[in-house]
């Protein structure tokens, strides 16, 4: 049996490119088709339901990359790892309450006012919470391998809050590709990316550092069997891991401290909600598990899990500090806005 590649040897396996250089790349050939570069910024792009998107990294992402610092035997979201009703639903009340939350935070509330050329700009809020800890139906992929790489050489400690670079003795870590375009057309007709959807830039900073993408998934699902999704092992080395960890600075590069992080954990810790935050978890469970649940079936679950009906939503900013004026706001508004390409139209030479 072979050995294993070293996460070093795997890059050069996969041909992944150096990108930042100011290369230009002719998607369809040699002089042919649009051009791009390999620079990573903000991307503007129009979807199926008329709003924008901003993504985050190089123009033309081909594949994207899901790191693990070793494999599981079902690859599967946070939602799905929860196996009783009850657990699931206290999740989404939970879920639905951050998302209610950061719709107070001055760069949400903006960011779902404006528009860029003549269309609203999509804020993704549960692509947010996904990007904070709280449970949802997608796992995150990547379209910059280096991120990846971080997510498969680091593991988060629980008793230290923090990430760690795997040592040389553990378990094989796996690397995951797939194409995304090929994976187009193989959801729900509404949904135009299939089950790749973009989050990229977001008023809130982790995603667009994390060059964010996810892919939704079904309850029974497992991430390793989706078409087209490749997977691929290596070994770990104690300096690859070290160096990787050093480059993100310790993981705070790609999950820089900001006040959504402690709306998320006081999140995790709520039991009361409004009767529209409990029925929208209903009908996002619903949706999400094609099941039905009774006046009965509902009124056990809500008891079992612990959950009571509160006037008046529990999560909000007081006491956190997020006190920002409208011009601080705008003036970071349009620093972003300043960093974002528009592909008005495709050319060649």
């Amino acid at each position: 049996m072979l050995a294993l590649p070293d996460l070093d040897q795997l890059r050069h396996q996969l041909a992944i490119p150096t990108i930042n250089t100011g290369r230009q790349i002719h998607l369809f050939g040699h002089r042919a088709g649009p051009v791009t570069d390999d620079i990573e910024r903000l991307h503007a792009i129009r979807d199926e339901q008329g709003r924008i998107r901003l993504m985050s990294g190089v123009e033309f992402s081909m594949q994207m990359y899901r790191g693990q610092t070793r494999e599981y035997s079902h690859c599967t979201p946070t939602l799905a790892r929860l196996n009783k009703t009850e657990d699931r639903l206290l999740a989404l009340c939970r879920r639905v309450a951050f998302e209610d939350a950061i719709g107070e935070h001055p760069m949400v509330r903006l960011a779902e006012q404006v528009k860029l050329l003549d269309s609203p700009l999509y804020v993704d809020r549960e692509g947010l919470a996904q990007h904070y800890g709280l449970a949802t139906d997608m796992l995150d992929v990547t379209s910059n391998f280096d991120v990846a790489c971080f997510f498969a050489t680091c593991a988060w400690d629980k008793s230290q809050r923090r990430y760690l670079p795997v040592p040389s003795n553990e378990d094989a870590g796996v690397m995951y590709r797939i194409t995304p375009a090929l994976m187009m057309g193989i959801g729900p007709s509404d949904e135009a990316f299939g089950p790749v959807h973009i989050v990229g830039w977001q008023p809130l900073p982790r995603p667009e550092q994390q060059r964010a993408y996810v892919v939704k998934m079904k309850p029974e699902q497992d991430f390793s069997s989706l078409p087209t999704v490749e997977t691929f092992y290596f070994r770990h080395q104690e300096h690859i891991s070290h160096r990787l960890w050093e480059a993100f600075d310790g993981g705070e590069a790609l999950f820089p401290w900001d006040a959504a992080a402690e709306l998320a954990d006081r999140a995790e810790t709520m039991t009361g909600f409004t009767t529209d935050q409990i029925e929208r978890a209903w009908e996002r469970l619903s949706q999400w598990t094609l099941e039905s649940y009774d006046a009965d079936k509902r009124k056990s679950v809500e008891n079992t899990a612990g959950i009571c009906f509160v006037d008046a939503p529990g999560l909000t900013w007081d006491g956190i500090g997020v006190e920002m004026s409208e011009e601080s706001t705008r003036e970071a508004f349009h620093e972003v806005l300043n960093r974002v390409r528009f592909r008005l139209a495709a050319y060649g030479s």
